[in-house]
Order: C-alpha cells, then sequence, then structure tokens
C-alpha cells in the first residue's frame, strides 16, 4: 500500500512554535521555512471534520476559502525533511490537544502525499483505523488523518500529490544555503511490545525493512518497518540505563527519535556539540543526541 507514497512532512504539537523553531536553529540543526502553503488561493467552500475528543462524536465546520491566508504552524527544514511545528492549547477543544495534555510536545503524525488518498484511507479504515479528521475544498480531500496509534502512539495523515504551488515552495527551501545536506532515513519509535508493534503495521499493509545498514546499538532491541520512502524503527530497551528507557518512562510510547544519514559523523557530532547539545552515545556506527529541550525529540545521526 505504501511503496508509492512520498513523505510530506512530520507533524509535531507543541505549546510554543517559535521556541521549538528557535531550538533546531540555534543548534545549527534545522532552518526556519514559514508556514505551509497547504494550497494556492482557491475560491469556493472549504469543510473539516474533526473528533474533539477521540470518545465523542465528530464535528463539521464549513468556510469560505480563497483570500489570504491564515497560517499558525511553522515548519523547520531539517536535511531533507519538513517538521511542521504545529501550537496547540493542552485540554478540551480537539483531540490532538489531548495529546498535548498528556503527553507534552512531540510527534504525533507523520504526513505523506499518496497517488490515491481515497483508495488509501478506504484500505487502512478497513483494517480498523478510524477517519478522525477529514479536510476537503470543493469537494476534493486535501487531507485525512487516521488513528494508527494502537501501538506507538504515532497517527498517519495522507495528502494527495502535491501541487506545483507545493513543490515549488520545497524546492525553495531544499536550495535554502543553510540546509544541510542530511537525509531522513526514519524515526525511532519507542514502544512496549516490539513484536507487537511490527506485526500491527505489517497487517496495515506495510513491510519489513530488509536493507538497513547493521550497527552495533547496544541495549535496544528492535525491528524496522517500511513506512512509504521512510524506516519505522520500533525500540525496546533492555536495559535501565538505556536513553529509550527514560523516554518510556517520560511519555510512554510514541516517537523518540530522527534518524539521520550524514556524509560525516565526526563533523556533525562536533558542530551540534559545539552550540550545546549533548552526545549522549556514539561509535563509529551510530551517535545519539540529546535534542529534547524543546519538542521532547532525540537525534540519531548514522554515517551514509
Amino acid at each position: 500500500m505504501s511503496k508509492d507514497w512520498i513523505l510530506n512532512h512530520l507533524g509535531m504539537m507543541v505549546t510554543n512554535r517559535n521556541a521549538v523553531l528557535n531550538h533546531f536553529q540555534s543548534i545549527g540543526m534545522g532552518v526556519s521555512v514559514g508556514p505551509q502553503p497547504l494550497l494556492p488561493h482557491e475560491e469556493g467552500e472549504g469543510e473539516l471534520m474533526y473528533f474533539q475528543t477521540l470518545d465523542g462524536d465528530p464535528i463539521t465546520h464549513k468556510y469560505k476559502t480563497g483570500g489570504a491566508h491564515n497560517f499558525r504552524d511553522g515548519n523547520s527544514q531539517i536535511g531533507n525533511c519538513q517538521l511542521e511545528v504545529y501550537p496547540m492549547k493542552p485540554g478540551p477543544g480537539m483531540f490532538i490537544s489531548e495529546y498535548l495534555e498528556k503527553k507534552g510536545s512531540g510527534i504525533n503524525h507523520i504526513a505523506f502525499n499518496t497517488s490515491d488518498i481515497e483508495r488509501d484511507t478506504e484500505l487502512l479504515i478497513e483494517k480498523g483505523c478510524d477517519l478522525v479528521f477529514k479536510a476537503s475544498v470543493n469537494g476534493k480531500t486535501i487531507e485525512n488523518y487516521l488513528d494508527t496509534r494502537k501501538f506507538g502512539d504515532v497517527m498517519i495523515s495522507l495528502r494527495p500529490s502535491a501541487g506545483e504551488w507545493e513543490n515549488t515552495w520545497k524546492e525553495n527551501n531544499l536550495n535554502h544555503p543553510l540546509v544541510s545536506n542530511w537525509k531522513l532515513l526514519g524515526l525511532g519509535i519507542v514502544v512496549e511490545d516490539v513484536e507487537k508493534a511490527s506485526e500491527y503495521y505489517l497487517e496495515l499493509g506495510f513491510l519489513l525493512n530488509l536493507s538497513l545498514k547493521e550497527y552495533e546499538f547496544p541495549n535496544v532491541f528492535s525491528r524496522q518497518i517500511e513506512g512509504g520512502p521512510i524506516i519505522f524503527e520500533f525500540l525496546k530497551p533492555t536495559n535501565t540505563s538505556s536513553i529509550y528507557g527514560d523516554c518510556f518512562d517520560q511519555r510512554g510510547e510514541g516517537v523518540t527519535d530522527f534518524i539521520y544519514l550524514v556524509d560525516d559523523l565526526k563533523v556533525e557530532i562536533e558542530k551540534l556539540t559545539q552550540n550545546g547539545v549533548n552526545l549522549i552515545d556514539s561509535n563509529k556506527d551510530f551517535a545519539i543526541l540529546d535534542t529534547r529541550k524543546e519538542g521532547n525529540i532525540l537525534t540519531r545521526l548514522i554515517p551514509s
């Protein structure tokens, strides 16, 4: 199902957008590139369907489209990946706010472009995933959120193929002189049961990844699933001293780290540590850096 998916962005819910954007830029990791232009100025009628709470009934809201865009999000371009940073208020109002109240800031969804959003949405619904958010303009679906939190506590967001409007913006971001050539390999997702998490995503139609570069990774049991062009690496700490055990104790299941491929591991470690980032663990095959100050996410670098 996910073979033709293209990563659109990683979605991070926060209480202070500017603090997060400033954090990633100040440590030399991300470049703030402003709000995301989901659509051009298309006149007509938009419609949102969403749940205030995941145990309640959905709300539908219609509105006029066109005119000036109003944005709340900001984006940090980290290598070839967009990190959408969206500010919310903890508490009642929308189901994502419940997530923020319970766990604090963090990545709560992964957005993909698909060539057939209706087909893939229906396939996931048939597998038992609830549709918890739907946005459309003039009857055309522009985004669906599917509740895939059963294992790993992260949702999948689907969007149709990006148009010229969005692709031009992305290309401009990648050409920014301060954007690094890091390549996102995937995400580390800490879970209570690696086997169950892996089986769940395999049942949804994802694939086992057999090509991830093998390297010594102490005190962690892991398995990799292919989520479109990226890897979901499910992690379970096997030792109480593991940083992933600390993450699990603080926030439970969920996304714990970016995994990036870099050309020169030593150079990138030096750059980040000189900017105040603490190096947690490293050897010739990987480095784990504590970038959790804002956004609650570690960064793992692997030499390409």
